[in-house]
C-alpha cells in the first residue's frame, strides 16, 4: 500500500502535467488567434495599401490581444497567484516568437531594443490577463 509521501508526489506530478497541457493548450489558441489576426491586417494591406507604422501598430496590438487571452485562459486552471501564471503564458508566447524568428531570420538579436519592448508587451499583456482570468 503507498504511503502518503508517494501519493503527494504523485499528485504534484499529475498537477504539473496539467498546468503543462494547459499552457500549451492556451498558446495553440493564441497562436490561432495570432494567425486569424495576421491574416486579416495583411488583407487590410492589400487592400487599402497601409503605412508601414499602420502595420507596426496592428502587429503590436495582435501581441496584446494574444498575450491577454493566452494570459486569461492560462490562469483560470490557477488557485492563486493568477499575475505569475499570466505573466509566464505571456513569456512562454514572447520565447516561442522568438525561436521562430531566429529559425526564419539568421540576423535576430534577441537584445534590441524591439525585442525588449516585444518582451514587455506580452508579459505585461499576460499578466493583465491573469489578472483578468
Amino acid at each position: 500500500m503507498p504511503d502518503i509521501k508517494e501519493w503527494g508526489m504523485k499528485m504534484k506530478d499529475v498537477f504539473k502535467m496539467e498546468r503543462l497541457i494547459a499552457l500549451m493548450k492556451c498558446l495553440a489558441a493564441s497562436y490561432f488567434v495570432t494567425g486569424l489576426l495576421l491574416l486579416a491586417v495583411a488583407g487590410l494591406l492589400y487592400k487599402f495599401s497601409l503605412s508601414e507604422s499602420v502595420v507596426d501598430i496592428c502587429i503590436i496590438a495582435i501581441y496584446c490581444i494574444s498575450s491577454l487571452l493566452s494570459g486569461i485562459f492560462f490562469s483560470k486552471g490557477a488557485a492563486s497567484r493568477r499575475f505569475l501564471w499570466g505573466m509566464a503564458a505571456g513569456a512562454f508566447y514572447f520565447f516561442i516568437i522568438c525561436g521562430v524568428s531566429a529559425v526564419v531570420e539568421p540576423d535576430f538579436n534577441l537584445i534590441s531594443n524591439s525585442s525588449i519592448t516585444t518582451l514587455c508587451i506580452c508579459l505585461g499583456s499576460g499578466m493583465l490577463g491573469g489578472m483578468l482570468g
